[in-house]
């Protein structure tokens, strides 16, 4: 389904936000969903094809809006990465096209 992933790591929501933001402006990317963790981390995940991916988590690590704790690049990811990206997207407030 997906031909790559693109994962982000940061403090928070709004630093979340600001990562979204920049990675759509840079890339042809979809916002997929975010993840929040204990202590206020929050992991973004954006899709699309490698290039395009690798792009925009480049641009973030290039230009960070925030403090970026870690970044990934997935292609080709595997069915069991896509379904927990997909459940995390379907259980989340934050997931592309929920109100």
């Amino acid at each position: 389904m997906f031909s790559a992933l693109g994962l982000v790591e940061v403090n928070g929501s709004a630093d979340a936000i600001q990562v979204v933001d920049l990675m759509l402006k840079t890339a042809e990317v979809e916002f997929e969903t975010w993840n929040t963790k204990c202590g206020g981390h929050a992991t973004v995940f954006v899709s699309g094809n490698v290039a395009a991916v690798t792009e925009a988590v480049d641009r973030v690590k290039a230009m960070p809006p925030c403090e970026v704790y870690k970044t990934a690049v997935i292609s080709a990811p595997s069915e069991e990465a896509e379904r927990l990206v997909i459940e995390s997207r379907e259980s989340s407030r934050f997931a592309r096209g929920k109100k």
